[in-house]
């Protein structure tokens, strides 16, 4: 089964990621974590190539910069 990950943060390996199966989608990190079907994800997908999903409003300065502190 082929697995893909997709890490939230460049920086390091402890902040949350996406890893997606051939059954099942994680987005988190342990101990808080969701996990969608194939079809879940795909309605999230479409959800952001349609353009009903897209960036949100950050406070501060961390528009574009890592999520976490490292």
């Amino acid at each position: 089964m082929t697995e893909t990950r997709y890490s939230l943060c460049p920086n390091c390996d402890a902040c949350p990621e996406v890893i997606v199966t051939g059954d099942m989608v994680t987005i988190g990190e342990a101990g808080n974590q969701v996990r969608l079907t194939p079809l879940e994800w795909n309605v999230l997908v479409n959800g952001v190539k349609d353009g009903v999903l897209g960036p949100m409003e950050v406070a501060g300065n961390h528009q574009d910069g890592p999520i976490c502190p490292r």
